[in-house]
């Protein structure tokens, strides 16, 4: 078994702790009524985890390599992530994005889980940390939608507030060359850029020189680079609006998924369409260090 494979071993044991954690202790609040109703838990009780985040997040844990007592900051990522590690023995955890939307959840859970996360809301080209004062940051998907140079600002930013020692984990976008990706329409809630012909930033997608170009500042140094790739279904393509369509977005053109999709909507039964993502996610997917594997689509660094 080459080291990827182990590597990948590990994530889908991660995977496996998540979806226990989803059924034995989330799940089962769906009786508390104020819990229900939140939009993360309406999300979290068909599709905890889509089919890109199966490997993104416990990725994104497996190689944040936390330790007890840490300060963690999370940069507006998927927000089950900071959920499960805060609810699972890591309390000390800033919560972040650019917006208000998680807030009225978070606190509701706060008080059903049993852990107090900070909430804050700030633009993180800019974050309201002294320096040297937290241990590890992640962000899972994010950077690669901040115009201009916003990716190297938070970056910069990530490196002034971390320790000595002090771990920064990011998940991008990834090619065998570096590209943007520049929509005719702006489908997207984040706000971004608009060039001259009116065509709006929706992300750029990363190669290994432009990782270590654009991360690889105030002291940082990019100890790892593992990719997420994926048997195509067919070839990546662009769709009218400009947006690179890979397997995620062509799963919505299965027959199965169209069943589960509607079954979901009358039989109501948790995670039913999670399983169904669960079994493509395992058949498709694999890790690789290989940066010219033209099957690769996404990066944690």
């Amino acid at each position: 078994m080459g080291a990827e494979d182990k590597i990948f071993k590990e994530v889908c044991g991660i995977q496996r702790d998540i979806e226990a954690f989803c059924m034995l202790k989330v799940l089962p609040r769906v009786i508390k009524g104020r819990v229900r109703e939140t939009r993360h838990f309406k999300e979290w009780w068909s599709v905890p985890m889509n089919y890109i985040r199966m490997v993104e997040i416990p990725l994104t844990i497996f190689m944040l390599d936390l330790q007890k007592g840490n300060k963690v900051l999370d940069i507006s990522s998927p927000k089950l992530l900071p959920f499960y590690l805060g609810a699972n023995g890591f309390p000390d955890i800033t919560v972040s994005d650019i917006s208000d939307y998680f807030t009225k959840d978070f606190r509701i859970y706060s008080k059903e889980f049993g852990f107090s996360p900070r909430l804050e809301i700030f633009d993180a080209t800019r974050m309201p940390f002294g320096n040297s004062s937290l241990d590890r940051i992640f962000s899972v998907s994010v950077l690669e939608h901040v115009p201009d140079d916003g990716d190297r600002k938070i970056t910069a930013e990530a490196a002034r507030v971390l320790k000595d020692g002090g771990v920064f984990v990011i998940t991008l976008p990834a090619g065998i060359a570096y590209m943007e990706e520049w929509l005719k329409r702006q489908d997207f809630a984040w706000p971004s850029e608009t060039r001259e012909d009116g065509k709006i930033l929706f992300q750029r997608r990363y190669d290994k020189n432009s990782l270590y170009d654009r991360f690889e500042i105030g002291g940082l140094a990019v100890e790892d680079l593992i990719f997420i790739a994926e048997k195509p279904i067919r070839e990546p393509e662009f769709n009218e609006n400009g947006r690179l369509l890979f397997n995620y977005y062509y799963l919505e053109d299965f027959n199965t998924v169209k069943i589960f999709k509607k079954l979901k909507k009358v039989t109501k039964i948790p995670l039913l369409l999670y399983a169904l993502y669960r079994y493509y996610s395992s058949r498709y997917q694999y890790l690789t260090r290989d940066e010219k594997d033209r099957n690769i689509r996404e990066v944690a660094v």
